[in-house]
């Protein structure tokens, strides 16, 4: 058996585009996520029961149950009930949700590791709650949780290849497709790897980038 790489070159820019789908399906799962994560894990720690149970009811389930399942229940599971949701919208909404609930620990845990020094002095300089939060919980907690946050981004990415199973145009659906045109598994899935690989590389160097520029202090 010999092994041409060759022969994939033609189908490269297939596979660029399906990337920039895939990164493209990540980021904006991550943002949202990101958001919502802040919200569940301000309601997590919340003095009110009616906001702590239903959020650690939410981050639970959703951290103890597979990606694959909550993508089907997305995308079948509502079409069954006569609501058309297509691939993306349910890439989108799976990949949102699932993200919340693990941003929502990581920012639990880096809003908590705040020294109560801090919080205290924020309130002798009678800062309104908000403020509180913006300058003296969120920017210094973000700082130590930044590596936390690559690491999901980067497997949110890595995990954005599961969307496959519904049909969603991604990288490892137009992978499977190119390597039943060509049956040339290992040169087709070389190319992916690669591209893989190299999305995470750039990540995680952008992330080192960003975190050194933000707080240079």
């Amino acid at each position: 058996m010999t092994f041409y790489y060759g022969d994939i070159l033609p189908y490269l820019p297939l596979m660029l585009e399906a990337l920039w789908l895939s990164v493209w399906v990540t980021l904006a799962s991550f943002a949202v996520g990101c958001v919502l994560g802040v919200g569940l894990s301000a309601a997590k720690v919340s003095s009110s029961r009616f906001l702590r149970v239903p959020a650690s009811a939410y981050i639970e389930l959703v951290r103890n149950t597979p990606l694959l399942v909550q993508l089907y229940l997305i995308y079948f599971g509502i079409g069954q009930l006569g609501f058309s949701v297509s691939p993306l919208w349910s890439a989108l909404i799976g990949l949102t949700l699932n993200n919340a609930a693990y941003t929502a620990e990581i920012f639990r845990a880096g809003f908590a590791s705040v020294p109560a020094g801090l919080r205290e002095a924020g309130a002798a300089l009678a800062l309104s709650r908000w403020h509180q939060f913006r300058h003296v919980v969120l920017v210094p907690g973000l700082r130590g949780i930044i590596p936390s946050l690559t690491n999901q981004l980067i497997i949110l990415f890595l995990y954005s290849s599961v969307a496959s199973v519904i049909s969603l145009e991604e990288l490892t659906a137009v992978l499977l497709n190119i390597n039943s045109d060509t049956l040339r598994t290992l040169e087709v899935f070389t190319y992916g790897a690669v591209l893989y690989w190299g999305t995470s590389a750039l990540i995680a160097y952008g992330s080192r980038t960003i975190e050194k520029v933000m707080f240079r202090w």
